[in-house]
């Protein structure tokens, strides 16, 4: 088979761009592994969410998954401790436009990866976070329904979905107690498609199977969740998923984004080796003594 020399470079580019988005994935697979966590597979085995054989039973095989920190929570906002004035969040990198961008089944959830040039890749510092944390992934939790599907609640409201940003401490050592940080997203049923989806939404039906991975259309960060500087709310806690570590930052966004409903159905669409996955949301969790923080 012959090329042409522009033909070569169109060739050679995209290998590489194939290459980069593979050591991405790769990438994120290292970190989970680092927390013996199963989605360190190409497909992870699915956790039940049923009432006999769902989430009551991992802490058999997850003993952390019994620990007194554990995500998600219902936040009682009049309880919140008010932080006043804070260090507002600094968000770097997220306005620009990655080389590239893919879409994951892992066979749990839909799960958002970018890549960026050496020393590009966007940040997150501020708040009540020591250091900068760098993005990894941003993965999306719903239900059976367009009333509920959030895993955080406020005051007792749950939202149809919630997608939860992880940024992890540079170095992939995630044992430490604020190894994560995991910026969180409501999202609410409005009228009319949310455009800023579409990166996401209209390509949902290329990786129902579990395992299946797309590379789509490079998008800023941004676009998908805006950033903010105050007016969050922040608890520590862990994984919402075994293994349930308890090693990650909370930060919760109140003001939900827009979705709509024929959106909102395609993400029911997605399927792990079981079926179709109506729902991949973990119940509250008990505060216990716990404090959450509302950063005004």
């Amino acid at each position: 088979m012959e090329f042409s020399l522009p033909e070569f470079f169109i060739f050679c580019g995209s290998t590489i761009l194939i290459a980069m988005l593979l050591m991405e994935v790769l990438d994120w697979s290292c970190l989970m592994a680092s927390l013996d966590c199963p989605e360190a597979k190409a497909v992870a085995r699915p956790f039940l969410y049923g009432d006999a054989s769902g989430v009551e039973s991992w802490s058999c095989a997850y003993p952390e998954a019994r620990g007194r920190e554990q995500s998600p929570i219902n936040i009682v906002t009049r309880e919140a401790t008010v932080l006043a004035p804070a260090e507002p969040l600094k968000w770097q990198g997220y306005r620009d436009e990655p080389l590239g961008a893919s879409l994951l089944n892992d066979g749990n959830t839909v799960v958002l990866f970018g890549f960026w040039s050496c020393g590009t890749r966007p940040q997150l510092s501020g708040g009540p976070l020591s250091c900068a944390y760098e993005f990894r992934s941003a993965a999306f939790r719903w239900g059976p329904s367009d009333d509920e599907g959030s895993e955080h609640s406020l005051d007792y409201v749950r939202y149809p979905m919630e997608l939860q940003v992880l940024h992890a401490k540079p170095g992939l050592e995630c044992k430490a107690r604020d190894s994560l940080a995991i910026v969180s997203y409501f999202f609410q049923i409005t009228n009319v498609d949310n455009p800023y989806l579409d990166h996401v939404v209209q390509n949902l039906w290329r990786i129902t199977s579990p395992g299946a991975n797309y590379h789509v259309p490079a998008f800023p960060l941004e676009w998908l969740f805006p950033s903010f500087e105050r007016r969050y709310y922040s608890y520590s806690g862990s994984l919402t998923q075994p293994p349930c570590s308890q090693v990650a930052t909370w930060i919760i966004q109140p003001e939900p984004l827009a979705i709509s409903t024929a959106q909102m159905a395609k993400f029911r669409q997605i399927c792990s080796v079981e079926g179709p996955i109506l729902s991949n949301s973990r119940p509250v969790q008990k505060l216990n003594d716990r404090e959450v923080f509302y950063y005004a």
